[in-house]
């Protein structure tokens, strides 16, 4: 225990010296530079709802969340695909979006596996990896799914409600990312200790978007806020919005977290 502590606050050191650099240099992902190219964006809707938009109107929902979560919902919202990481009634809205998309589910019917998705809807590539909702092989919680997006030469990973730290397998089938979506909440999932040591193991290049902790509007009083995630770290950067625009980025000297607004 004591080695992985080491390297969670080595990790945390690491930004902590760099933190001035990054954003003196102007590297941020949410700081748009005049000119330059827009990749797409990402807006939470809430608990783990995100939508990925691409430059050229490509949407892909996540995770879309139901009415009674405290959260506004989206009217009239259309997408090309919806991948839902479980079964879970805060994750697997469907109905949320309003036309005919296409629906990758991260699990089989029963639940009991999971499906192989690796395919292309329009410009977004999308591939899923299984993990579990819990660190007891799935016996309390269940399965769950890890979606990655690939658009503009960019790579998102969504952790779903991941609930233990990943095995090398996992790490190898994720691959290099650059922009992850980790829940930090605690009691269903990742807690912020874990989530941390998660993000230790996958490096991201870039962004790391907490989600699925409690805020003002969320019915679900038992998760925890985003607070005790942030502790100690350095470069968080804090939307006024709940939208990110994506632009490329070639390299950046230390990730930078990004709390989007739930509102």
């Amino acid at each position: 225990m004591a080695r992985t502590r080491r390297r969670w606050w080595t990790w945390i050191s690491i930004g902590s010296c760099v933190a001035a650099l990054a954003l003196s240099a102007g590297l941020a992902l949410h700081a748009r530079a005049a000119g330059a190219p827009v990749i797409g964006k990402l807006t939470w809707l809430g608990q783990s709802a995100f939508v990925l938009e691409t430059a050229t109107g490509t949407r892909i929902v996540m995770d879309p969340i139901p009415k009674g979560l405290g959260y506004d919902l989206p009217v009239g919202l259309k997408a090309d695909a919806i991948t839902v990481s479980h079964e879970h009634p805060d994750h697997n809205n469907v109905a949320l979006v309003t036309n005919k998309a296409r629906v990758l589910r991260g699990l089989t019917a029963d639940k009991k596996g999971w499906t192989k998705i690796d395919e292309k809807v329009k410009d977004v590539a999308i591939r899923s990896v299984g993990v579990y909702h819990d660190d007891k092989r799935g016996a309390e919680r269940g399965l769950n799914t890890v979606f990655v997006f690939e658009t503009g030469g960019l790579r998102i990973a969504h952790l779903g409600d991941l609930g233990h730290l990943l095995t090398d397998e996992q790490l190898s089938a994720i691959g290099s990312v650059d922009v992850v979506l980790v829940p930090v909440g605690g009691v269903y999932t990742l807690d912020a200790y874990q989530a941390t040591r998660v993000i230790d193991q996958l490096h991201p290049r870039l962004v790391v978007i907490p989600m699925h902790y409690r805020t003002p509007p969320l019915t679900i009083k038992e998760l925890e806020p985003v607070d005790e995630f942030l502790e100690r770290k350095a470069n968080v950067v804090h939307e006024p919005t709940n939208t990110l625009v994506l632009t490329p980025v070639k390299a950046r000297p230390a990730v930078q977290i990004v709390v989007l607004n739930w509102k």
